[in-house]
């Protein structure tokens, strides 16, 4: 078996240490974290490079690259600041359109992705149970309510949860599921939608860059169509 890069990987991992050495240094990501500040600037230096949207279909701006390539970039970037690396590799979830939603969440939302203008959130962990929805089930609900859906629940240290300009929210939909992951779908909520709210997780030892937020979510309604994925 042959564990050598490929040419394609080899180009990725210098490309990704040419970046890294760079841009990053240990008083940026210092200033930042101190600041509890995300580094807009350096997230769309890194997209115009194709580095956040390396794994992302190619057809919304992408680069179509495998979760291996995605690794070895994120390598190279923490080889040289784990605090500048932490907030270019906390995009992955958006990953989850292409793979489960629609041609229409897919235009919406990833094109702006790749070209730096946004960020994203995966809200799964709650108060009460963690980031384990499998045996347990989630607090957060989602019930339909004629061509909507009505969310209410509550989310904790959730990745760039306030600064997102749309959040995948893990919501039990069908309380009655065995095992209750099987009631757990997945809804998007766009920021500034009525009902959603988030405060900032602070202070934190560390990581402060990528920064951490509570969300609350009070009768809030957003369209069936925002469904990522089967129910």
């Amino acid at each position: 078996m042959e564990f050598e890069l490929t040419e394609e990987q080899m180009a990725v991992k210098n490309a990704a240490r040419e970046f890294a050495e760079k841009e990053f240094t240990s008083e940026l990501g210092r200033k930042y974290d101190e600041n509890y500040e995300f580094p807009w600037e350096l997230y769309r230096k890194a997209a115009k490079l194709g580095f956040i949207g390396g794994s992302l279909p190619e057809e919304y701006g992408g680069q179509g690259l495998g979760c291996i390539e995605d690794c070895i970039g994120n390598e190279e970037f923490n080889r040289v600041d784990s605090t500048c690396a932490s907030c270019l590799s906390g995009v992955g979830f958006a990953a989850l359109v292409p793979k489960f939603g629609t041609k229409e969440q897919n235009e919406k939302y990833i094109p702006r992705i790749c070209k730096g203008e946004i960020v994203c959130a995966m809200a799964l962990t709650e108060p009460n149970h963690g980031s384990d929805a499998g045996m347990v089930g989630l607090d957060t609900t989602a019930v339909k309510d004629g061509d909507e859906w009505v969310i209410n629940g509550a989310k904790t240290f959730i990745t760039c949860g306030g600064i997102a300009e749309f959040v995948i929210v893990c919501c039990q939909t069908d309380p009655k599921a065995q095992p209750p992951y099987r009631g757990v779908s997945m809804i998007i909520v766009e920021k500034d939608t009525p009902g959603f709210d988030t405060s900032s997780l602070k202070p934190k030892m560390g990581w402060r860059a990528a920064p951490q937020w509570e969300l609350s979510f009070d009768n809030v309604r957003v369209p069936l169509s925002n469904l990522l994925g089967q129910e």
